[in-house]
Formats: structure tokens, C-alpha cells, sequence
């Protein structure tokens, strides 16, 4: 990745699986485990995903999650992709995928 811009997924994936590489998805709840699964990708340089439930979500925010995965995308220049994982209703995608853009390389 290259300075603090996006890559898109379907990019990483593509790159991974070149190197025979996978690329995990951890469900987090607050930013300690975020900051630790995160740092384990970092360690062994490799994309990773999180994930963040309908009730995470409620209890950290919508925002604040996209928020700490932009800051540490940005920060590092690494690739971490957030997911909204078990989302149940047309209500919660709404508020999940209305956090602040992201800074496309394209």
C-alpha cells in the first residue's frame, strides 16, 4: 500500500493469493483488541480484516470503528480492511456504510 490511500479489497486479494497468502478476518470489541490484531498482521505482514457485530457497533460506534481502522490504516500505510459482520437489518447497513469516505488511490 502506498502512503495512506485505499486499496480496494479485490486488489489485496488478488495479491495474496499470488503468495499463497491468506488474509484473516478477528471480530473486535474495543480498540485493545483491534490494536492487538492489528499489530500481529503488522508483525507478520499481512492484510487482515475486522469485523464488527451489529451489538459491537452499537457499543463502540459506527464512527469511532471506522475512525480507528482509517487512523491505523493511515498512520502505518497497511492494508486493514474493516467488515460489518452480522448485520440484520436495512437500517444498520444504512448507518454502516456512512461513515466518512475513504481516500481512494484511484
Amino acid at each position: 500500500m502506498e502512503g495512506s490511500c485505499y486499496v480496494p479489497m479485490r486488489d489485496v486479494l488478488d495479491e495474496v493469493q499470488k503468495h499463497h497468502v491468506a488474509v484473516g478476518h478477528f471480530n473486535v470489541g474495543d480498540f485493545v483488541t483491534l490494536k492487538a490484531v492489528f499489530t500481529s498482521a503488522l508483525e507478520l505482514n499481512v492484510p487482515a480484516i475486522v469485523g464488527v457485530s451489529e451489538g459491537e457497533r452499537q457499543f463502540i460506534g459506527d464512527r469511532s470503528i471506522a475512525a480507528m481502522v482509517r487512523s491505523l490504516r493511515k498512520e502505518f500505510g497497511f492494508r486493514l480492511f474493516l467488515n460489518a459482520d452480522h448485520v440484520h437489518s436495512p437500517k444498520s447497513v444504512r448507518r454502516a456504510v456512512a461513515p466518512p469516505s475513504l481516500d481512494y488511490c484511484r
